[in-house]
């Protein structure tokens, strides 16, 4: 009876094991190089500068369902190219490879780094399958705004698990 209840045992462990999908998880890491994937030519002689970065392993939840983070960065140059301010969405997404893809969360981040400029507001939402972030930013001389610029920069995930 006891050998019966220890084979019993054993065989519900491994049915259990067999059916159980484990949380695989690959370290994250993430490129060195921001690709420019646009530029917007304004009409002052700045421009804006696009750059996307993903991470390079997508961690695995389920035997099906994958999970991708990334970043997209929309950054205001002056006509010599340097960096006045930008706005970066970050978004986590889930998807089921070439069946859905959803976003589970989207964050903002901003720089400033001229003085000349301000980051007077900034968000995150995210819908469907796409995280997006918004900022307005306003150039002050002399303590008088005279120039406000909103930006809004989104990042999707496709069913397939690429970021665009």
């Amino acid at each position: 009876m006891k050998k019966t209840i220890n084979q019993i045992i054993i065989m519900a462990f491994f049915i259990i094991m067999s059916c159980t999908t484990f949380i695989t998880a690959s370290p994250i890491t993430e490129s060195n190089s921001n690709p420019v994937i646009e530029v917007i030519q304004l009409n002052n002689g700045d421009y804006i500068e696009i750059t996307i970065e993903e991470s390079t392993s997508p961690i695995s939840l389920l035997a099906t369902t994958q999970i991708k983070s990334g970043r997209k960065t929309a950054a205001y140059k002056n006509s010599a190219g340097t960096i006045m301010w930008s706005v970066t969405v970050h978004g986590t997404f889930s998807y089921v490879k070439g069946v859905s893809s959803k976003c589970t969360k989207s964050t903002v981040t901003t720089t400033c780094p001229s003085s000349s400029w301000k980051i007077t507001n900034s968000s995150a939402t995210r819908s469907g399958n796409t995280a997006t972030s918004k900022a307005t930013a306003k150039k002050y001389v002399d303590g008088t705004a005279v120039d406000t610029i909103t930006r809004s920069i989104s990042l999707s995930c496709s069913k397939n698990g690429t970021l665009s």
